[in-house]
């Protein structure tokens, strides 16, 4: 027999058994349904979470940091051999310093983070919430937290943009074996606001701090052409004894969080699929013996064992599929109309809208997989012993 005539003849056989063919069909669909509903909420969150602490091209930078060592330093030196390295794109050192930021009448006290403004992005300064970043070529601007302004009593952001600030920078003098420290002072225009609600950072051009006679930086950031690359350049520079950190390490630590989550939550729509499976054994089983004299006549008309194992499988396929396919819809649907819900009730009450359930096209593809797995399964052992009845004993089957 031809395979379409299988198929079709397989799809008549359920219909002609309408109810048992719909339960079957719809445990396969809420198994199939509640687990990608739920491994949805998994991705969903992973991608989430993910967004909020890294983007792409924070997965292609390395913070190189000096760790314990008090041999090694980070100096022009150094960022030129982090450089020569292959697959680097750019080096960007930076430093910290304590300081006094004075505006007016008020002042406070203050971080003072020397950046290279050509590679301020990778600096984590990029998130200008008011105001633009620094110029490339900047020597006099600055940038700073809303916590700062808060501090020198200014409410309204717009009002510093455009303004000059003296800034009071304290840096380790030279000539003191003590760790001493002598102020510089430096005037500065204040070109962008960032939110933050918890430090008080004045972003500064790295190029206005040397001078004073700093020659060793906090740390540099290095940039490679893709991630791809990342392990490489890492275990160049560890090999020389600095301390590498990457967000990349934090992205897998996400990973592997949420793979034990998605894997929790799929169990659980495991035990559906599971019972769902035994109602379609049950079912083609059952069907089996229902049909044994069917099967006989068919034998003796000329069809062959291929013919009826093919017949039996089929209708386990059309059965998987259809659920398979219903389902997935069924957990998607679910997903997206939990995901509308959620968003009116953040924008309802004031909070940002978010998804939370995600579904990706690989997963939906590893699904149908699945269910066409589970067919093969549960159709498998009824459509071998259907192919190998006697069509004698088929025929006076009772």
């Amino acid at each position: 027999m031809k395979l379409g005539y299988i198929i079709s003849l397989a799809s008549k056989n359920l219909r002609n058994r309408k109810l048992r063919s719909f339960l079957t069909i719809g445990g396969m669909v809420i198994g199939i349904g509640a687990i990608v509903f739920l491994v949805s909420l998994g991705f969903g969150l992973q991608r989430l979470i993910k967004d909020r602490v890294t983007n792409i091209e924070a997965l292609t930078i390395l913070e190189v940091t000096t760790g314990e060592s008090l041999l090694l330093k980070i100096d022009k030196k150094a960022t030129d051999e982090f450089k020569s390295i292959s697959n680097v794109i750019d080096v960007s050192p930076s430093l910290s310093l304590s300081g006094q930021a004075i505006y007016q009448s008020s002042g406070t006290d203050i971080a003072v983070f020397g950046i290279n403004p050509a590679y301020a992005a990778i600096e984590g300064t990029r998130m200008v919430n008011a105001g633009r970043a620094l110029n490339d070529d900047a020597t006099d601007e600055a940038l700073l937290t809303s916590t700062a302004l808060e501090l020198l009593g200014i409410n309204n952001k717009q009002d510093i943009l455009g303004e000059t600030i003296r800034i009071k920078v304290f840096v380790p003098d030279p000539e003191s074996e003590t760790g001493g420290q002598i102020s510089e002072d430096v005037s500065v225009e204040v070109v962008g606001v960032i939110d933050d609600d918890e430090l008080s950072i004045a972003y500064v051009p790295l190029s206005m701090i040397e001078p004073f006679g700093v020659i060793e930086y906090d740390m540099a950031k290095v940039k490679v052409t893709e991630r791809s690359k990342l392990d490489d350049v890492r275990v160049r520079i560890e090999t020389e004894g600095y301390r590498v950190d990457s967000l990349a390490d934090t992205v897998g630590q996400i990973d592997q969080i949420f793979f034990v989550f998605q894997a929790i939550m799929a169990a659980f729509g495991l035990i559906a699929m599971f019972v769902a499976s035994l109602g379609a054994f049950n079912t083609l089983t059952v069907s089996l013996l229902e049909r044994t004299r069917e099967v006989g006549i068919m034998k003796a008309l000329g069809s062959t064992r291929k013919d009826i194992y093919r017949l039996f499988l089929a209708e386990s396929w059309v059965i998987s599929i259809t659920g398979g396919v219903l389902g997935i819809l069924v957990g998607w649907g679910g997903g997206f109309l939990s995901n509308i819900g959620l968003n009116y009730l953040a924008n309802r009450f004031g909070g940002e809208p978010v998804d939370i359930f995600y579904t990706p096209w690989l997963f939906v593809i590893f699904m149908i997989t699945i269910s066409l797995a589970i067919g093969f399964i549960t159709g498998a052992y009824p459509a071998n012993r259907a192919s190998k009845l006697n069509p004698l004993d088929a025929l006076r089957y009772e």
